[in-house]
């Protein structure tokens, strides 16, 4: 796929630098699951994807990290021009192919064709990259696991109750399964796949 040059933003203003401010936000985020993180360091991404989605493409992507777009971001043409110009990053048509899987909450993937990795090499498994509508610690999803001292309440926006049953069911296949990283307009957070989730009384 050519790159439309008139489709093109900016990426980070110091490649190197930015990079490795979102990439250690996103290493705190991993390492405390359900803690919010905010870097904002671009002001807005590409066609329909978000400035937090933008920078963490921009952080984990690059040329031998082959990504899978979900239909609605696939079909954006500036998302896919931003993504070859910046990341170089090739573009696999099956998620259970790429190492990371970029998609809305509006069309996540089922999390069942992922690939979810294997006992000898757990981190071979796709990586889960979802641009949700909303962010927050208020009381929805009980996190516990490692990297959490007792819990952690956490809401995510705009998810079908089947993606996250999907999710939850998952976490039993540990040491296999996905990682997640969810990204608002404002706020990412992870949810490793060592994360046990239960969902609160009353919520879905």
């Amino acid at each position: 796929m050519s790159v439309s040059s008139e489709l093109l933003v900016a990426g980070f203003n110091d490649a190197v630098h930015d990079g490795q401010q979102v990439f250690r936000a996103l290493l705190t985020a991993m390492s405390e699951p359900g803690k919010l993180q905010q870097p904002n360091l671009i002001a807005e991404g590409p066609g329909a994807l978000n400035a937090i989605s933008w920078q963490v493409a921009l952080a984990l992507l690059d040329a031998d990290t082959p990504v899978w777009l979900s239909e609605r971001l696939a079909a954006d043409a500036a998302i896919a021009s931003n993504l070859r110009f910046h990341c170089q990053s090739p573009q696999v048509d099956s998620p259970q192919s790429a190492a990371f899987a970029l998609c809305d909450a509006s069309d996540v993937p089922d999390i069942t064709l992922l690939n979810m990795g294997s006992a000898e090499q757990p981190d071979r498994s796709t990586t889960l990259i979802v641009q949700v509508p909303a962010i927050s610690s208020e009381p929805h999803w009980t996190l516990t696991g490692p990297g959490i001292e007792t819990e952690r309440q956490l809401r995510i926006g705009g998810l079908s109750s089947t993606c996250v049953e999907q999710l939850i069911a998952s976490r039993q296949r540990f040491p296999m399964g996905i990682d997640c990283i969810f990204c608002s307009t404002d706020t990412l957070v992870a949810v490793p796949r060592s994360t046990q989730i239960d969902i609160n009384m009353g919520g879905r």
